[in-house]
């Protein structure tokens, strides 16, 4: 279950998974995602996506920092959902460091970011503007050739 994680690398989960309806999960993040705890974000967002949620919501209000190993993972993890024309993924409470990381990476403008996860539950249930969808055109690279 969500709740009974054991230690990763010797840390505990900081990342977890909050169901809100029948397609929708919330995945939020209460610490720092690193090199370390980046896995975490991949296996809580596959979990979601594997139990049926197309509509997930990835809350940063308590996320302390967010490194490009990190960011790499939430772009590898959710693209099952690609392909998907009725799936949706939002930001929420992106704030200080968190936020400068994903401007600097240009990551953070390819996602609708909402200031709650209460306003970004209400914008995926389609009231407002649809959200932005410019994560679905990534696509993997090619391995190079040796």
């Amino acid at each position: 279950m969500l709740q009974d994680r054991p230690l990763t690398r010797g840390r505990s989960w900081v990342v977890r998974g909050e169901i809100f309806d029948e397609h929708g999960a919330i995945v939020a993040v209460d610490g720092e995602l690193d090199l370390a705890t980046a896995p975490q974000l991949g296996a809580v967002i596959a979990e979601m996506i594997g139990f049926g949620h197309r509509h997930l919501v990835i809350d940063l209000t308590a996320a302390a920092f967010l490194d490009s190993t990190a960011m790499g993972m939430l772009l590898y993890a959710i693209a099952p959902l690609r392909d998907d024309p009725g799936a949706a993924v939002v930001l929420a409470g992106v704030h200080g460091v968190v936020e400068r990381s994903l401007t600097v990476s240009g990551i953070g403008s390819m996602f609708t970011t909402f200031d709650t996860r209460e306003a970004a539950v209400i914008g995926l249930a389609g009231q407002g503007e649809s959200p932005r969808d410019a994560w679905r055109s990534l696509r993997p690279r090619p391995s190079p050739s040796l």
